[in-house]
């Protein structure tokens, strides 16, 4: 998983105090679609199937996902313990034009590194170690269970009956904050 964040936070009391801001991020992500071999006896094709056959689960491929959300927290000296949420999409990858939309929420902890610290290449106030973990939740256009079975390649194709795509993201990042004393 690759991606980038951008954003501008707000301290109402410089040094501690409450802190809000705004973020956005995008990243690509490699879920893929699952095929997975299946011994047994299956009836959703008349006359059934027999053997071993490939089962293909589509809907679980996305691209890349992203979110635009709100932030709120508290600043012990160098330390801030937030709370996030707001709007995330992604692509749902199930073979045409799926963008999905929903809801993310989570939260994390940021700090600020000392300007001696090995981390701090810049030797700045301004960087920043951040933890977070996300709740992702998107909207999936549901077309009801469908089953289709190739003979040829002998592969079972279910469609996802799931109207939701959740995951969880945690994620760690060395930050720069333009404009930081």
């Amino acid at each position: 998983v690759g991606g980038g964040q951008v954003g501008y936070n707000y301290q109402f009391t410089p040094g501690s105090g409450v802190v809000v801001g705004i973020e956005a991020d995008a990243q690509y992500t490699d879920f893929g679609n699952k095929t997975r071999t299946v011994n047994g006896t299956f009836s959703p094709v008349v006359g059934g199937l027999n053997g071993t056959t490939a089962v293909r689960l589509p809907g679980n491929e996305m691209n890349f996902f992203g979110t635009v959300r709100g932030r709120i927290g508290y600043a012990f000296d160098r330390t801030l313990v937030y709370g996030t949420g707001g709007f995330a999409y992604g692509d749902g990858g199930t073979g045409s034009d799926d963008f999905r939309t929903g809801y993310t929420a989570g939260g994390g902890i940021e700090y600020a590194l000392p300007t001696d610290s090995f981390f701090n290449f810049f030797k700045s106030s301004a960087v920043t170690l951040k933890v977070e973990g996300l709740y992702v939740n998107l909207e999936q256009d549901g077309r009801g269970n469908r089953s289709v079975y190739n003979p040829t390649t002998n592969v079972l194709s279910l469609s996802p009956s799931a109207r939701e795509a959740e995951f969880a993201v945690v994620r760690a990042g060395l930050n720069y904050k333009f404009g930081s004393y």
